[in-house]
């Protein structure tokens, strides 16, 4: 009997499947095998968009059950956290590394993706089985939190969605007037996170592409003249995340030096102001001013 495509993507997002258990875990270890350190600047951005879009999947799946509200918040919250964490995690996959080589391993990077592929297998082996809880209030969530959006992020992301009028942005300006916030509380309250994801009403107009980094981006320099990105992601054809990250300019040993100092966005005093941005545009030729 011919399976048809909609049953296909009914088992892959069904976390109780074997299918999903498969890809979820491949996922994992596939993106465990590459090495964030020898990425330049452009490739490392795709890389965090791809761990972003893994983190927005598993709690889409995982949300199943939930009001479609309440999913698609879970779901950009999740996405926004893991890229707003990147610099964290890759801190912590460096040591991890760093560490095996120092013991005598020969391909820390295989080894790491065997242990990603073990944790994963587990972990959704673990899922499989119902568990009885209660879901909490969301005002008792003791992670996300849903909030209004900030005026210097729904100004910056006016900014960006304002430069053209192609790739969805009407649809996405749209969107913007009616946001709200997804935030995630890390150790210290009161520290800046260069990430935050967006939840948006259902019902609004989808943009299209309904999968990408937005292509204007904001360009400045509010480190020791060192350049940094702020840029937005779409996911689902809606806002996802407004997020801050190293620039492409970097050189291959500025960003190794970054790193090795342990270094990081988190060491920004907050968002700046639109004035101190300058957009670009993507182009095949790479980021261009826009005329």
């Amino acid at each position: 009997m011919a399976i048809s495509l909609r049953d296909v993507l009914a088992q892959l997002n069904d976390p109780r499947t074997v299918a999903h258990g498969v890809v979820w875990t491949a996922l994992n270890a596939g993106i465990t095998l590459v090495d964030p350190h020898r990425l330049g600047p452009g490739r490392r951005l795709a890389y965090r968009a791809a761990l972003g879009a893994l983190g927005g999947w598993t709690a889409w799946v995982s949300a199943r059950d939930a009001a479609p509200a309440t999913r698609a918040g879970l779901t950009a919250g999740a996405a926004g956290a893991f890229l707003a964490a990147s610099e964290a995690t890759e801190a912590v996959d460096a040591r991890l590394q760093q560490g095996l080589a120092r013991r005598g391993v020969a391909d820390p990077r295989g080894v790491m993706a065997l242990a990603a592929v073990a944790l994963a297998a587990l972990t959704w082996a673990l899922g499989r089985a119902p568990a009885p809880v209660a879901a909490p209030e969301p005002e008792e969530d003791p992670v996300a939190q849903t909030v209004d959006l900030p005026d210097d992020v729904r100004a910056l992301t006016a900014l960006l969605l304002g430069a053209t009028e192609q790739f969805g942005a009407a649809e996405l300006r749209e969107q913007l007037a009616s946001a709200r916030a997804s935030i995630y509380e890390g150790a210290d309250p009161t520290a800046f996170w260069p990430g935050i994801g967006f939840e948006v009403p259902e019902g609004s107009p989808f943009a299209v592409p309904g999968d990408a980094i937005f292509p204007v981006i904001g360009v400045y320099r509010p480190l020791e003249g060192r350049t940094f990105e702020v840029y937005l992601n779409v996911s689902n054809g809606h806002l996802s995340t407004l997020s801050i990250s190293e620039g492409r300019g970097w050189t291959d040993a500025e960003q190794q030096s970054w790193y090795e100092q342990g270094r990081g966005v988190q060491e920004l005093p907050g968002w700046p102001d639109p004035s101190e941005l300058e957009l670009l545009i993507e182009s095949p030729a790479g980021l261009r001013p826009l005329s």
